[in-house]
């Protein structure tokens, strides 16, 4: 009854281990393929990557401006 107690602590033990490398490596190849790094977005390889697309909504287009200001007509 010891053993078999152990055995199945080992055997949940093993499976967290493999479970946690195989979404490890998604996250890496995840991270690659669509997210892209950041602090390259002016590359054209990187346009069409997700972390580029939300930082260019983010910044504002006129540079180091915090706001950006759109006159309105009357």
């Amino acid at each position: 009854m010891r053993n078999q107690k152990g055995q199945t602590a080992v055997e949940y033990i093993l499976l967290l281990v493999v479970v946690t490398a195989i979404v490890t490596s998604l996250f890496g190849y995840i991270r690659t393929r669509y997210l892209g790094n950041i602090d390259q977005c002016s590359n054209p390889s990187n346009k069409g990557k997700l972390l580029c697309k939300i930082n260019s909504y983010v910044q504002p287009t006129g540079g180091k401006k915090r706001y950006q200001y759109f006159p309105f007509k009357k």
